[in-house]
């Protein structure tokens, strides 16, 4: 028989009171099928099987059946016990992370430095996303970004888009000397912002920075928006190891050294296809009515709506309300601005 006190660790590693009986049974007797257990601990069939289950999503027993009766076995205690301390220290260390994670992101609301300058940074790639998802729903004027991986460009693409659609520019520069592999670049990033109007410039020098983290060369690539934000992304090819960024005055400096590199080549990608639609059918009649636009465009309900909203933004469309004299609501038609 097994002391009862060597097994009060397992309490410390998240064990229940039955799930200890149970596997101090099995420990004991190498196996066992539910009826067994349950005279044995003196516990009810459904509260064992129950925590049976427990007992094998952690991996400490495994289960056998010939077709009739379901056993019950104890795998290696020495492993299958360090695996679980393993994986419990995995998940005590996430959950120290993330309140680090949170306590920093207090700190960076409330924390002003002399300069007043407020700083954000995030180990976690996720908070890092929603804080930039956040951020770029806040931009009025101009997103400017610089070399990324394009893995986290597919993240940002449906933020960039929102952003499109209320008038905002985006720039992207990128140097094929970023990259230490010989890649697509262009062509992939083109191929993920293809709904997206943007102007993208290759420049001759890098515009990333090289630095040093964790004992390993890597790239500091940046998200800029308006002139407030200045945000930094450290990774090495299509691997992100960290992200910050400033509220200050450092965005229209780190602009400016864009502005100055040595252009290769520009190109800017047109309006996505729905919007190139739209504005087609709108230039081939003198005025068209919503329901006729939206027939002839192959674009309706909500998105026609912001696609027109958009447009009239931009100062390429007008909005024309004309009240018929028969009943009925106004009609609603869309000219282009000569």
């Amino acid at each position: 028989m097994i002391d009862k006190k060597k097994l009060h660790f397992l309490y410390e590693m998240g064990l229940e009171e039955t799930q200890v009986k149970i596997y101090k049974y099995l420990l004991e007797n190498k196996f066992g099928t539910i009826n067994a257990i349950k005279n044995a601990i003196n516990a009810a069939f459904t509260t064992v099987s129950r925590h049976l289950n427990e007992l094998e999503k952690r991996k400490l027993i495994e289960s056998s059946s010939d077709g009739k009766t379901k056993i019950y076995l104890r795998k290696n205690p020495k492993v299958a016990l360090n695996e679980l301390i393993t994986d419990r220290l995995v998940k005590l260390k996430e959950n120290i992370k993330s309140l680090d994670e949170e306590l920093k992101i207090q700190e960076s609301t409330f924390g002003r430095c002399m300069r007043d300058i407020t700083f954000y940074h995030y180990s976690d790639i996720n908070l890092a996303l929603n804080n930039y998802y956040d951020l770029i729903e806040q931009a009025q004027k101009e997103i400017v970004l610089t070399s990324l991986p394009l893995s986290f460009i597919k993240k940002l693409a449906s933020s960039l888009y929102e952003a499109f659609m209320r008038g905002v520019h985006i720039k992207f520069y990128f140097s094929l000397s970023d990259f230490e592999e010989d890649i697509n670049y262009f062509e992939e990033l083109t191929n993920t912002l293809r709904k997206i109007r943007i102007e993208i410039i290759e420049t001759k020098q890098k515009t990333c920075q090289v630095i040093k983290y964790n004992d390993q060369i890597v790239n500091m690539g940046n998200i800029l928006l308006d002139d407030n934000y200045l945000n930094s992304i450290i990774f090495k090819e299509d691997q992100v190891f960290h992200c910050d960024g400033f509220l200050g005055p450092y965005a229209k400096q780190a602009k400016q050294y864009l502005e100055v590199l040595d252009v290769v080549k520009k190109w800017e990608i047109e309006y996505p296809e729905p919007i190139k639609s739209v504005i087609k059918v709108i230039e081939g009649s003198k005025s068209i009515k919503t329901r006729d636009l939206s027939n002839q465009s192959k674009v309706g309900g909500a998105k026609l709506k912001k696609i027109l909203e958009f447009l009239i933004n931009e100062g390429l469309i007008e909005e024309t309300t004309i009240t018929s004299e028969k009943a009925g609501r106004p009609g609603v038609y869309y000219s282009i601005i000569e």
